[in-house]
């Protein structure tokens, strides 16, 4: 058939892709964009522990951790959920940078995973969802390939949470 003459329908239409980096806490999966995140690593000691700061009405668990030759911010982003918190041992350090260039860590118990999403897979939360106050830094949810839900975490409000 003469390429003039096909059927334009028969095109295939593209749906752009995000990768991200996917781990888990608890029974929660939750992801955040791969190009804000500078390393992972498995050996850390975090230093200066608060467990129970009350900032905005919320818990954020925080401590310092040393990574190259700077000290950076230890987030601990189990507080999101009820169900997200994980007391197995942190392994792994995913070493992220905010928008403004400053960088700070995240902990989690297993290595995380690579995640490519197409951007048609991120949904809104519905409304009566959000009437539950959720929490400022879940920002989307994805619907995996395996079928499982993701929460997609912005991280600049995970580190400066708004009332």
């Amino acid at each position: 058939m003469n390429r003039r003459f096909r059927s334009k329908r028969n095109i295939p239409i593209r749906i752009p892709t995000q990768k991200l980096l996917c781990f888990q806490l608890g029974n929660e999966r939750y992801a955040i964009p791969i190009d804000r995140v500078l390393h992972v690593l498995n050996e850390f000691t975090p230093h200066g522990v608060i467990e129970s700061d009350m900032l905005n009405g919320t818990l954020r668990d925080r401590s310092l951790v040393k990574y190259k030759d700077e000290i950076i911010t230890l987030i601990y982003p189990s507080q999101l959920f009820l169900t997200s918190r994980d007391d197995r041992e942190r392994q792994y350090l995913i070493v992220c940078t905010l928008k403004e260039g400053e960088r700070f860590a995240i902990p989690v118990p297993e290595i995380p995973t690579v995640l490519e999403v197409g951007e048609d897979k991120f949904g809104e939360f519905p409304e009566l969802y959000h009437q539950g106050n959720l929490p400022a830094a879940i920002e989307k949810v994805i619907q995996s390939s395996d079928n499982k839900m993701v929460f997609y975490l912005n991280l600049d409000k995970l580190v400066n949470p708004t009332p």
